[in-house]
């Protein structure tokens, strides 16, 4: 009686032990071949699934004005908007016969780079046009201190009027936007004005 009561007592152990090990999570342990020395952080993004990312079409347009986000936050986080230091349009006297392309050269600064930036113009009829500037056109410098190019397709007219800049958006890599209006660039002297003629 005694050599079963042992063997019961054996089995409801070993039950007892695998229903531990079953109910435990799986755990391993072990060294890394690097030791890590200094201050480090790790950073998990969790997408919830409430979130607009997750019900987003693939086939929507990515806003080119938008970077992808890097999360720094903190007293090192870049908070700082983008800089213009320089802007042409070329000619700035277009025909109202023709269709028109006008060259836009600007001269973009900032610390952590530049994403992209879009001047957008309005003409006398109310019609709309936009230049973008993005990484590719960089044609001298580099992300951080660079000359920038795009082009603007402006349509023909009847009228002999005016295209105005009404906004210069300029974007980091960080996401920090400076938006510049006619009259900011008016007053730095720089163009904002095409004329048909």
């Amino acid at each position: 009686m005694n050599g079963e009561r042992n063997l019961h007592s054996r089995y409801l152990i070993q039950a007892l032990l695998l229903l531990l090990a079953l109910a435990s999570p799986a755990c391993g342990y072990g060294k890394s071949v690097e030791d890590l020395v200094g201050s480090f952080s790790i950073e998990k993004t969790v997408k919830i699934g409430s979130s607009s990312e997750c019900f987003s079409s693939a086939d929507a347009p990515a806003d080119p004005l938008a970077p992808p986000q890097s999360g720094a936050i903190g007293p090192l986080a870049d908070d700082q908007q983008p800089g213009l230091a320089g802007l042409t349009l070329e000619p700035q006297e277009i025909s109202a016969a023709l269709p028109q392309t006008v060259n836009l050269t600007a001269h973009l600064i900032d610390d952590q780079g530049i994403w992209a930036a879009r001047a957008d113009f309005s003409g006398p009829a109310g019609q709309q046009a936009s230049g973008l500037f993005s990484a590719q056109k960089l044609t001298s410098g580099d992300g951080k201190d660079g000359i920038y190019t795009a082009q603007v397709s402006l349509p023909p007219g009847n009228e002999t009027d005016e295209w105005h800049l009404q906004s210069l958006i300029i974007v980091d890599r960080e996401g920090n936007r400076r938006v510049l209006a006619e009259q900011d660039l008016l007053s730095l002297d720089l163009p904002a004005v095409i004329r048909i003629v």
